[in-house]
């Protein structure tokens, strides 16, 4: 009988050394998985940048379109590029329009500002802004 307990004894020592780590992938987890976390919504959030960023330059460019024909006003450019804001989504939150002429009339510049959509908290949002300028459109005999 004592026997048996010395034998159970050094199987328990035994089992005991040969794995001391027991419970450790569980720790090693919560260690790394709020860095990883962090990683990923950094990831997500620069796409959201950019995909705020491709959308005011759309904007712009459809309103500087608008505003280059021959005979079309500021109001035409502006609402050209809030039309295809209101099209495409919340992508752009707070956008704004701005649409100018220099003084001979043969330049229009329209420039879309507004913030990205933000994923991290604790991060101001993303300021963005982009312009679209060309020459306006005119008969020249």
């Amino acid at each position: 009988m004592r026997r048996h307990l010395i034998r159970d004894r050094l199987r328990r020592r035994s089992r005991s050394r040969a794995c001391p780590d027991r419970g450790g992938g569980a720790v090693e987890f919560a260690i790394i998985a709020a860095p990883l976390l962090l990683v990923s919504m950094m990831v997500l959030q620069t796409g959201l940048v950019f995909y705020a960023r491709s959308i005011a330059l759309a904007a712009a460019t459809q309103g500087a379109n608008a505003g280059r024909q021959q005979g079309s006003t500021d109001a035409t450019a502006r609402a050209n590029a809030d039309d295809f804001l209101g099209v495409i989504g919340p992508g752009l939150q707070s956008p704004t329009v701005t649409v100018a002429r220099n003084a001979a009339n043969t330049e229009v510049t329209v420039v879309v500002t507004g913030r990205a959509v933000s994923l991290i908290p604790f991060l101001d949002p993303f300021e963005i802004s982009q312009q679209a300028h060309g020459p306006v459109e005119r008969w020249v005999p």
